[in-house]
């Protein structure tokens, strides 16, 4: 692991309710991460457009799985994985939390609002090379 990939995040799952489980909020903390954002600005130093882009990427592949995968193994399988998608949060640095209703999931986003974010997009960079990645943004 090089010192680009030293931070941690944690994410939090929103998992919706299935016929046969309740709507679950699952937390797990991702190491060996990359944390980026940035603004725009044209190259006369006038601003053009501010974005408060974040970008995670995280070398941690070992643990993640793919939502579909994830969400369909038992509780008991999941333990030691994560999954990220559309809708979760994310909270830059390691925190504990616990989220167990659509409250929790409230105050957790306002708690952690500056310092944290809802996933826009994931691209898992998963292809067997010393590269591979995986990483979700907000914009």
């Amino acid at each position: 692991m090089t010192d680009l990939f030293k931070s941690k995040v944690t994410i939090y799952n929103d998992i919706p309710a299935t016929a046969v489980t309740p709507r679950r909020f699952e937390r797990f903390v991702i190491d060996q991460c990359n944390i980026q954002s940035g603004r725009v600005s044209k190259s006369d130093g006038t601003i053009e457009n501010i974005i408060n882009a974040i970008t995670v990427i995280s070398k941690d592949i070992s643990h993640y799985r793919n939502y579909d995968i994830y969400v369909g193994k038992p509780l008991d399988e999941r333990a030691g994985l994560y999954t990220v998608h559309v809708g979760d949060f994310v909270v830059l640095g390691a925190v504990d939390d616990v989220v167990e209703n659509s409250q929790h999931w409230i105050q957790l986003q306002k708690k952690y609002e500056n310092n944290g974010f809802k996933v826009t997009s994931v691209s898992p960079n998963i292809n067997g090379l010393s590269v591979d990645n995986i990483s979700f943004t907000n914009i």
